[in-house]
């Protein structure tokens, strides 16, 4: 379960909300732009854009859950049970494994538009990691400040499309939260109008009333709806208010729970800034915001660097 949103009004920004039953030790990742990135069935390039993201290392490479690199590109995977379906290997393509496909798009790619003209030949295949870490079910959101897309790789072949709201959840398919949100099309800001019976006079009893209906629940559907809402209604930029938009669609501990009774819970939210190349992040644990600057962070090294994020719980006690 995850949410990722693209925010570009008085500011240019990417959130994202990791929503799992335990973190699995991701950090805050700077592959720097000499650091040799190995794929399975590409070159290995050492001469690419940086990238700054959230990921696990392993091997000596990153996992990027999410991710921008020095062009301002930014990209996040987000689970797609039942619906992702990866492909064997196809000659004449540009194979990809799954887990590689955000690293490959960054390092390749500047825009939107370089990365649709990219994925146009691509094949995402079903090759692990390795043994304990099998390929997950995956979609993806890839944003620059003027438009996003949505990949889905479908039973039908690799899909993308124009996302023009900029957000995404999870499973169903892109196209369903899309048709979803006409249902919810009146929805506002502002106090309602009248319309149920206009020769009655009913009071706008507390504000938020235009509001009613908007689903609170945390399904993927619901989450999408709620985060279009939240975004196209905030009207000012800045970190801490994207951080609120982030806390629109996440989940308190003990809200969900899986098949084996776990916690599911808000695991970290995210904020990029892509115009000054800042990744910001808080955890479940730890609500203090943790910031890496991708200028400031010897980003034309080759050097993979990584910054803990520090999951113990910080209470600080004014007198």
């Amino acid at each position: 379960m995850c949410t990722a949103i693209s925010y570009v009004r008085n500011g240019n920004y990417f959130i994202r909300t990791l929503d799992l039953e335990c973190s699995l030790g991701e950090k805050i990742v700077l592959t720097g732009q000499k650091f040799p990135l190995s794929f399975l069935f590409q070159e290995k390039t050492d001469n690419h854009p940086a990238i700054l993201g959230m990921a696990l290392v392993r091997d000596n490479f990153p996992l990027y859950y999410d991710a921008v690199n020095d062009k301002g590109l930014s990209m996040a995977g987000l689970n797609f049970p039942e619906y992702a379906s990866y492909k064997p290997y196809r000659e004449g393509m540009f194979n990809v494994a799954s887990f590689e496909l955000i690293p490959w798009i960054l390092s390749n790619c500047g825009t939107v538009a370089d990365a649709c003209a990219l994925l146009a030949s691509a094949n995402i295949v079903d090759t692990p990691f390795c043994p304990d870490l099998p390929p997950t079910p995956m979609h993806w959101i890839i944003s620059d400040k003027s438009r996003s897309i949505t990949v889905e790789p479908l039973a039908d072949g690799l899909k993308i499309q124009e996302n023009p709201v900029g957000v995404l959840t999870n499973s169903p398919s892109f196209d369903y939260h899309l048709t979803r949100l006409s249902d919810y099309m009146s929805l506002t800001s502002h106090n309602p109008e009248n319309r149920l019976c206009p020769k009655t006079k009913l009071v706008n009893y507390s504000r938020g009333l235009g509001a009613v209906g908007l689903p609170g629940d945390f399904s993927s559907s619901s989450r999408f709806i709620r985060a279009v809402f939240v975004k196209e209604h905030t009207r000012s930029g800045g970190v801490e208010r994207m951080l609120h938009i982030g806390e629109s669609v996440s989940v308190p501990m003990g809200c969900i729970k899986t098949d084996k009774g776990e916690d599911v819970s808000t695991v970290y939210t995210s904020v990029i800034d892509r115009d000054r190349l800042v990744y910001y992040a808080t955890t479940e644990q730890n609500r203090r915001v943790r910031a890496v600057a991708l200028a400031s962070a010897e980003y034309g090294s080759d050097k993979l660097l990584s910054f803990p994020l520090g999951n113990r719980p910080s209470i600080e006690f004014l007198n």
